[in-house]
């Protein structure tokens, strides 16, 4: 049987795994740097690895990436206009809700349907045509969410056709990448997946380029964030439904390697940590939608808590403060292994004794590859050029353009946009200062700790163990509130005075103090992956008094996930009835891409078993499952009778079809 090709690009590294699909068995794996410069490079050098595997012995490709949930975590991406059709604005600025839709710019259209899904207000074309010229030319993409879309989407389809008539601009319709009610969601999901776009479509034609230059004519997948597979050309237009990627791909593949049905995976990578729960076998599925950072998505997911702390975590310090995350560095010691330029400026930096209260001089930046053609400003560019020779310490960049302090270096647009990327003190660095972790350069690790230190105004040694404990209590912090979502999901989000004292001593190795011993345990066993997690994991379990186990593959985990992934398209309908004071006067069937009008149920109930698994057939077939497995479940909403003993009111019943099979198989 031919095996599977399972590729992982995160932030830090790219995995490739070969696995058997008859046996489970994993025949061949290599890791190695992700290369954003040119994500194609790493991706090569992945499968180049994989020693003993022909081109022909592929029959399919699968990819899982966390670069849409890093993206979202470090605020990542190029400007949106939202086009919000039917939005109350004075509502959502009362009550704070504009800010949580992320855009760049909001327009609010006049257009709007009922939740029976009839017009109650025309879409104002030449208003949405308005607002599109205004600003056509500042943004890099449009989102398009109208209010009630999921009940009548029409609005929302018309408005997105508009758009790509006056703009090449990528455009979003909301109603397409979130089915959910809640309005504000389903704006927020269009925004991040117009953001999300030209991060993905880097990947994706590196993947598409990498596996041609190397013979290899299997179809490509890619792992959404529910754990199922979808086609290449789908993962394009809808990137932000590989939110959560990485995070699914670790459960599967803990599955996997492991054999336990039941577990809290964590994953700690370069950039985040996601904790997962892993129920009978498959990562356990939001009823929310994705939450990631600030951004609260529609999306169907994992049920993951993904924080901003990584093995290449940003570390700053001064006489006041220490944090560590969320934004992700190159280390340090990775950095000088292969530039001798940036080992002899920490050198000099370490004994210049160069200090600056407020801004990290141990820090450099770097140009990021061809993404510097994209400079707006006269600025920027002298940035650019000012890096073009290689990496700069942030006190020589200042210098070199002529700003008398480097706080005022203005970096924060070139870095969102990935034109430049920071060189800086990381919790793999911290490791090897500690002398927990060889290779690369040590001795420039060590020299930036010094630097940090002094900073702080602490020795060395201090410094590293405050760091380290800043680490393990920020890890132990994140699995904790994710572990007491499973109780209240606003508790795992609060903050309050007791239950930080709770978090912080249960997480001590002093929690007791008589009468009172704070210790939360963790009852699921700890299944440790990603290439740190060896080193924090099962201390941070010690002190959550779980069980940890890491798995010899724990470094591949989610590529390994990846490759055991299985094509899993659903689609659902929603059947209404229209009551009167008559009673009732005909039925309404909500679906994915239309509404219809019934004057019957047993019309409506027939429409919807004809059209529901056809179009779950389909959309497993285009997914490339070749004989798709067809299942369906519905579930009914009844009020109570006024009188007991009488039948109750239908109010509604929600029909799901779900096509599902093993892509290629």
């Amino acid at each position: 049987m031919a095996l599977i090709l399972g590729i992982d690009t995160g932030g830090t590294h790219t995995d490739a795994v070969a696995l058997d699909p008859a046996t489970g068995n994993v025949v061949a794996w290599h890791k190695t740097p992700t290369t954003h410069a040119d994500l194609a490079l790493g991706i090569a050098a992945a499968i180049d690895g994989l020693q003993g595997i022909a081109p022909g012995q592929i029959g399919l490709v699968t990819l899982s990436t966390t670069l849409a949930t890093n993206a979202a975590i470090e605020g990542l991406g190029g400007r949106v206009c939202a086009l919000l059709i039917g939005y109350d604005k004075a509502m959502l600025h009362r009550y704070g809700l504009a800010h949580r839709i992320h855009a760049a710019a909001l327009e609010f259209i006049p257009g709007r349907h009922d939740v029976f899904g009839d017009e109650r207000t025309p879409l104002d074309e030449d208003a949405l045509r308005r607002a599109v010229e205004r600003w056509r030319a500042h943004v890099d993409a449009f989102a398009v969410s109208s209010y009630l879309s999921v009940r009548n989407p029409e609005h929302e389809l018309r408005a997105a056709e508009i758009v790509a008539e006056l703009t090449d601009r990528p455009v979003v319709a909301g109603g397409t990448v979130g089915r959910s009610l809640d309005s504000i969601r389903r704006a927020t999901t269009a925004v991040l997946n117009a953001r999300l776009v030209p991060q993905i479509e880097r990947l994706l034609a590196a993947i598409r380029r990498s596996v041609a230059q190397r013979g290899i004519a299997a179809p490509i997948t890619v792992l959404r964030g529910d754990g199922a597979v979808m086609p290449l050309a789908v993962a394009r237009d809808r990137p932000v439904e590989t939110l959560l990627s990485g995070p699914a791909a670790s459960a599967v593949g803990a599955h996997r390697l492991t054999g336990r049905d039941a577990a809290l995976v964590i994953d700690m990578g370069g950039t985040t940590t996601d904790v997962a729960l892993l129920r009978h076998g498959r990562p356990k599925i939001s009823d929310r939608g994705a939450a990631i950072s600030d951004w609260r998505t529609a999306v169907r997911a994992a049920e993951v808590r993904s924080f901003g702390i990584g093995g290449d975590s940003r570390i700053l310090a001064d006489p006041l403060d220490l944090s560590v995350g969320p934004q992700r560095v190159q280390p340090l010691s990775a950095a000088a292994a292969t530039d001798p330029t940036v080992a002899d400026a920490l050198t000099r930096i370490d004994r210049d004794n160069v200090t600056h209260r407020l801004v990290p001089v141990w820090e450099f930046l770097t140009l990021n590859g061809a993404a510097a053609d994209t400079v707006r400003s006269p600025a920027e560019q002298g940035i650019c050029t000012a890096l073009r020779e290689g990496p700069l310490d942030i006190t020589t960049l200042a210098r070199r353009i002529g700003l008398a302090d480097s706080r005022l270096l203005n970096l924060r647009s070139l870095i969102a946009r990935g034109v430049i990327r920071r060189i800086g003190l990381t919790p793999t660095d911290v490791l090897r200062a500690r002398g927990a972790l060889q290779g690369l350069d040590v001795d420039s690790a060590i020299r930036a700790c010094r630097v940090a230190a002094r900073e702080s105004r602490v020795d060395l040694d201090t410094f590293l163990a405050r760091t380290h404990e800043l680490v393990v209590r920020q890890l132990g912090e994140g699995i904790l509130r994710r572990a007491v979502a499973e109780f209240d999901h606003r508790a795992s989000q609060a903050d309050d005075r007791l239950g930080r004292l709770l978090l912080d001593r249960s997480l001590s190795r002093n929690h007791r103090r008589d009468p009172l011993d704070v210790r939360l345990v963790i009852t699921d066993p700890i299944v440790a992956l990603g290439a740190p997690a060896g080193a924090w994991l099962p201390e941070v379990a010690r002190r959550l008094h779980a069980e940890c186990q890491v798995p010899v593959l724990a470094g591949v985990a989610s590529a390994v996930g990846a490759a055991a992934g299985r094509a899993i398209e659903q689609v659902e309908f929603l059947l209404r009835p229209l009551y009167s004071r008559s009673g009732i006067t005909g039925y309404v069937v909500h679906g994915p891409t239309e509404r219809r009008r019934f004057s019957s149920i047993a019309a409506a109930r027939t429409y919807i078993h004809q059209a529901g698994p056809e179009l779950a057939r389909s959309r497993a077939l285009a997914a490339g499952v070749s004989q798709p497995q067809v299942t369906h479940a519905e579930h009914s909403w009844d009020a109570p009778a006024e009188n007991p003993g009488e039948a109750g009111y239908l109010m509604e019943t929600r029909f799901t079809f779900t096509g599902s099979g093993r892509p290629g198989g």
